[in-house]
C-alpha cells in the first residue's frame, strides 16, 4: 500500500457462484417464485413471475428466430413499464449486448449514440416509436430494425434454446457523459451483474414479503439493479405508475393501494416527498399541527423505530404504513431530510457508486447505518483512499469503455485500481464518507479548498428556493471565487437571496461563503441523472456578466 492510502475491504468470493450465469440464476428463481405477482403497470396490468419468464422466453426466441447473432448489440428506448425489463431479459437471453436508451435524452443525442453503438436491432415501446424510427435513419439504420416491445408484435417463436453466456460476456452497454464531455459506452459484464444482485442482497438481508415502487429510470444502472434485478432475484412484486410522473401525491395514492414496503430514489425525490409532507400538516387543523409537533419532539428521543413509527402512524397511513425500507443515491442526501424521515421510523438508505462500478460501490444498510456516509463497502467490493481519492477495485468495475482503450487506461492505477475522480474518507469504523467531485473543488487563492456539495446541502431545504448550485468563477484577480446561483421558487416573497444564504451560513467557515450570489430565472441546466452541469452553468454566468458589462 502506498504513502497516504486507506483501504478497507472483504473476501467473498463464496457470494459469486461460479457455476452459474446470472440468467440460469434468476430464471431459478422466477420457477421459486411462480406464481406470485412480479411486475405490475397501475392501470394497467399485472405479470406473475411464470408469465414474466414466458415473456421473456418468447422474446429471446423471436430475436433469435430473426437471425440475432451472439454479441450483436440490441438498444432498448423505452419509458419504465414492465415490457422494458421483459425486453432487456428477453435480449440478454437471445445473445445481445443491451444498450439502455435514455428516453429524456433528445432525438439527435440518440442519434449520435445509435451511429456509436451499431446495433442490430432496436426494440422501442409505441410512445418512443417515432423518434426511435427518426434516430435510427438519421444514424444509417434502417427503420425496420424497430421492434415495439408493447403492442403484442413480438408473439412467441416457440422455445429457442439460447447461447450460453459466461461471466466474461459484456451484457450492457451503459452510455454515460458524466456532466461534461461526450458520451461514453461503459461495458458491464454478467459477472458484474451478479455481484451486485448477490452482494446488495446479502448487504440488505431479509426483509419479509416486499413490494417495490420504481420511480427511477430503469435505463440508469442504478434503478435497474437496486429496483429491478435485485427485488427480482427476491421474489418481490414491483409496479410502476402509469406515465413519468413524480409529482408526491400520485407516488403516495400508489403507495397507499399497494402497500409498498420498498422505494429506490434519488435525494430529490425524498426531500420532495418530505416538502408535501410538511404541506398537508400546514393545511391542517391547528389542533392537528400541535399533536404533529408534539410526536415529533416525543419521537426525537426516543430510539426504537418500531416506537417511532408506531407515534408516526397517521402520518405514515398516508405512504400506506408499510413502507420500511428507502435506499437514495446519485447525489448527496441532505442531512436535514434524513433526520426529518428517521424521527418518523424510516431510516434512508445512503449508497455510492457510478456507473462504471455497476455501480454500487458502498451503501448503507439496516444492519451497518451511519447517517451523513454512504455506508460500508459492499462484499467483494475494495475501497482506498489515495491522495483524498475514492479508488475501488472488486467484481463490480466495468471491463472498459467502449472502443476506447484511452479513456479506460486513463481511469485505472498502474495497480489496478479504479479512480472514481470522487474525495472522501474512510471513519474508522469502515464507513465511507464521500466530500465531493474532485474535478468540482473550489481553490480559493489562499489555497483553501470549498466543497461545492456540503455548500449546496447546508441551502438546498431553504423553501424560497427551487434550485441552488454552488461552483467556482474566476474573480478579477484570476484567482476562483465562491459562487452560488439560486433559482427562486415560484410562491418566493421579499426576501433577498443574498442576504438569506448570508443569514443560513453563518455558522460557516468565513471562506466557505458565496461572495457572488445570482439569480436565475430558468432551471439549472442537469444531465437525466439530474446531476448540475457546471461546465455549462459556468458558461452562463460569464456570458451573463459580459452582457452586464
Amino acid at each position: 500500500m502506498r504513502k497516504n492510502e486507506v483501504m478497507i475491504g472483504n473476501d467473498t468470493d463464496h457470494l459469486i457462484p461460479h457455476d452459474l450465469d446470472l440468467l440460469s440464476f434468476l430464471d431459478g428463481r422466477f420457477a421459486r417464485f411462480a406464481g406470485a405477482p412480479a411486475l405490475r403497470l397501475e392501470g394497467s396490468f399485472e405479470l406473475s413471475y411464470d408469465q414474466l419468464r414466458a415473456q421473456i422466453v418468447a422474446v429471446s426466441s423471436r430475436l433469435i428466430a430473426r437471425g440475432l447473432s451472439t454479441n450483436a448489440r440490441v438498444a432498448l428506448l423505452s419509458e419504465n413499464r414492465p415490457e422494458w425489463s421483459i425486453a432487456m431479459l428477453g435480449a440478454l437471453r437471445a445473445g445481445a449486448m443491451v444498450v439502455p436508451l435514455d428516453t429524456k435524452l433528445g432525438t439527435s443525442e440518440i442519434t449520435t449514440l445509435l451511429a456509436h453503438a451499431k446495433p442490430r436491432v432496436i426494440l422501442a415501446s409505441t410512445a418512443q416509436r417515432a423518434r426511435a424510427i427518426e434516430a435510427a435513419r438519421a444514424a444509417g439504420i434502417g427503420s425496420d430494425r424497430v421492434l415495439i416491445i408493447d403492442d403484442g408484435s413480438i408473439t412467441s417463436a416457440g422455445d429457442i434454446a439460447p447461447p450460453v453466456r459466461t461471466h466474461d460476456d459484456v451484457a450492457l452497454i451503459v452510455y454515460t457523459s458524466g456532466t461534461t464531455g461526450s458520451p461514453k459506452g461503459v461495458t458491464i459484464t454478467f459477472g458484474n451483474l451478479m455481484h451486485q444482485v448477490r452482494a446488495v442482497g446479502a448487504a440488505i438481508g431479509p426483509q419479509g414479503r416486499e413490494r417495490f415502487l420504481s420511480v427511477l429510470p430503469l435505463c440508469h444502472l442504478y434503478e435497474l439493479i437496486c429496483g429491478l434485478l435485485v427485488p427480482l432475484s427476491r421474489g418481490a412484486t414491483i409496479s410502476y405508475p402509469a406515465g413519468e410522473t413524480l409529482l408526491p401525491a400520485e407516488l403516495s395514492r400508489i403507495m397507499r393501494e399497494r402497500k409498498i414496503t420498498s422505494l429506490v430514489g434519488v435525494p430529490l425525490l425524498y426531500r420532495a416527498l418530505s416538502r408535501g409532507i410538511d404541506a398537508e400538516v400546514k393545511r391542517a387543523s391547528r389542533g392537528a399541527r400541535i399533536f404533529v409537533a408534539m410526536i415529533s419532539a416525543i419521537a426525537a428521543v426516543i430510539p426504537l423505530e418500531k416506537l417511532r413509527r408506531a407515534i408516526h402512524r397517521p402520518i405514515l397511513k398516508s405512504f400506506g404504513g408499510a413502507l420500511h425500507q428507502l435506499y437514495a443515491g446519485g447525489a448527496p442526501l441532505d442531512p436535514e431530510v434524513a433526520k426529518r424521515f428517521e424521527r418518523m421510523g424510516l431510516r434512508i438508505f445512503q449508497g455510492y457508486g457510478l456507473s462504471e462500478t455497476s455501480p454500487v460501490i458502498a451503501t448503507c444498510t439496516p444492519r451497518a447505518y451511519r447517517r451523513g456516509s454512504v455506508g460500508r463497502p459492499l462484499p467483494g467490493v475494495e475501497v482506498r483512499i489515495a491522495d483524498g481519492e475514492i479508488q475501488t477495485r472488486g467484481p463490480n468495475v466495468m471491463r472498459g469503455y467502449l472502443d476506447r482503450a484511452d479513456l479506460t487506461k486513463d481511469v485505472f492505477t498502474r495497480d489496478g485500481w479504479f479512480k472514481t475522480g470522487d474525495l472522501g474518507h474512510l471513519d474508522d469504523d469502515g464507513y465511507l464518507h464521500v466530500t465531493g467531485r474532485a474535478k468540482d473543488v473550489i481553490v480559493l487563492g489562499g489555497g483553501k479548498k470549498v466543497y461545492p456539495d456540503e455548500v449546496e446541502l447546508l441551502l438546498a431545504d431553504h423553501p424560497g428556493f427551487a434550485e441552488v448550485c454552488v461552483l467556482g468563477v474566476p474573480n478579477r484577480h484570476g484567482h476562483e471565487e465562491v459562487c452560488a446561483v439560486v433559482v427562486p421558487a415560484a410562491a418566493q416573497g421579499e426576501a433577498d437571496p443574498e442576504e438569506e444564504i448570508a443569514r443560513m451560513l453563518e455558522g460557516v467557515a468565513a471562506f466557505k461563503r458565496p461572495t457572488r450570489v445570482l439569480v436565475r430565472r430558468e432551471p439549472i441546466p442537469r444531465t437525466t441523472t439530474r446531476k448540475a452541469k457546471r461546465q455549462a452553468l459556468a458558461a452562463w454566468i460569464t456570458n451573463d456578466l459580459e452582457q452586464a458589462a
